[in-house]
């Protein structure tokens, strides 16, 4: 029972701990979830393109939260699942942004015109 009450206390993670590694998984999984995505991605609309990036993110992330946690001593594995859902949500809309799926192509509005 003591036990298990400690590994409770031992567990929680301050928040900016939690923040930073969040930001740095973010960082870290950018390029290779744009690299898995762009080329699906742009024929979706906004909606299905975050889903579809969601999906596609979760294994990068988890990946790379396991590779952020283990260069930290005071992190525990229990932090991975505070990181995970912070740093995907952190990713879509930058992948979006960066693959510019729903905005306006010149190239096909030339087409239509």
């Amino acid at each position: 029972m003591l036990t298990t009450i400690a590994k409770l206390f031992r567990s929680t993670a301050p928040s900016g701990a939690i923040e930073a590694l969040a930001r740095q998984v973010t960082e870290l999984s950018l390029e290779d979830v744009i690299e898995r995505v762009s080329a699906q991605i742009d024929s979706m609309t906004l909606s299905e393109a975050r889903g579809y990036v969601r999906a596609r993110a979760a294994h990068v992330v988890q990946i790379q939260t396991r590779r952020a946690l283990s260069q930290h001593v005071e992190a525990s594995e229990d932090w991975a699942s505070l990181i995970i859902p912070s740093a995907t949500e952190r990713l879509v809309p930058l992948v979006i942004r960066q693959t510019g799926v729903g905005l306006p192509r010149p190239e096909k509005l030339r087409m239509a015109a």
